[in-house]
């Protein structure tokens, strides 16, 4: 007679089987559960194709309509009232537009300011001792105006800026004034500015003359020095003229050009004076005599310039 040995139960393999069967009962379960949320022909598509095995636990919905970039640009166009898209485009023909601004005035100005302020930089001394010596009443203080006779180089730059200066003022009427017809405007500024350099270069070599001829070399020497003294104030004093002319109002330039015309003449007639107490000392000189002489050299040849100026160039 054999024995028997007893059937041990295996915990593992019941556990496994288990486990199987509640996870079954889950996902027929989620099934069922999913598909009574699809819509009918999903949910019959279901139940009855025996091809499909798992759907997905998200419902299902249908694609949408995507828009094309350039159906939005024109449903944008077509719904802004201040844009208008539907009538015919309109166009105009334009002529070529002609510059009305400043700018040639600006540059040329900021350039003469420059120039001003470079010089009042690198020769202070210079520049102090000229306001010293022109509005001291008697130009006896030999140490300051031999100071400003020896330097040469501060002195041509001086001249050459009071040509620049009293050009671009006398530039400035004519185009006030009498706008030039013959030539262009811009191109009227270098005529200007060589007719003021070579008026008082011909006037300067006059004079050395003169004075080599009447063997009063010193006495003329003193009366180009007071002439090109009171044209180097004159050019300072014209700058801000110059700025405030330039870019005023058309009300404002008549009075404006009148109060420069006027500081100017005060500078000339001090001019005179300084002259004529120069030459008194040294020569029998008359009043009425030095009138004709200022007459005959200053103020008519200015005039005839001006009208060739007008008749020839303008």
């Amino acid at each position: 007679m054999t024995d028997k040995k007893p059937v041990k139960f295996n915990w593992e393999i019941s556990s496994v089987i288990i486990c199987f069967l509640l996870y079954s009962n889950c996902t027929f379960s989620q099934f069922a559960h999913d598909s009574a949320h699809l819509p009918k022909s999903v949910s019959s598509l279901a139940v009855t194709d025996t091809s499909v095995t798992r759907f997905d636990s998200l419902t299902i919905s249908p694609p949408l309509k995507v828009k094309s970039y350039f159906s939005i640009i024109n449903d944008l166009l077509s719904s802004n009232k201040f844009i208008n898209v539907q009538d015919a485009p309109v166009y105009f023909i334009t002529g070529t537009r002609k510059s009305t601004g400043k700018e040639f005035v600006f540059y040329i100005l900021c350039l003469t300011v420059l120039i001003l302020a470079l010089f009042k930089t690198f020769y202070q001394g210079y520049f102090n001792n000229l306001f010293r010596v022109f509005f001291n009443t008697s130009l006896r203080q030999t140490q300051l105006t031999d100071q400003l006779l020896q330097a040469k180089l501060p002195s041509l730059i001086l001249n050459i800026f009071f040509a620049i200066s009293a050009g671009i003022f006398l530039w400035l009427l004519f185009t006030f004034y009498q706008p030039p017809r013959l030539i262009n405007k811009q191109a009227l500024l270098p005529f200007c500015i060589l007719g003021i350099g070579l008026l008082y270069f011909a006037k300067y070599c006059t004079l050395k003359f003169i004075g080599w001829i009447s063997a009063m070399q010193q006495t003329v020497d003193s009366y180009i020095f007071i002439i090109f003294l009171v044209n180097k104030i004159s050019g300072i004093v014209l700058v801000p003229f110059l700025v405030i002319l330039a870019f005023s109002l058309p009300l404002w330039i008549r009075y404006i050009t009148t109060i420069a015309i006027f500081v100017v003449a005060l500078f000339f007639l001090s001019r005179y004076i300084k002259t004529y107490g120069l030459l008194e000392n040294k020569l029998p000189l008359n009043p009425f005599h030095f009138l004709i002489y200022i007459v005959a050299t200053e103020i008519i040849p200015i005039f005839i310039l001006y009208k060739v100026t007008i008749d020839y160039l303008l």
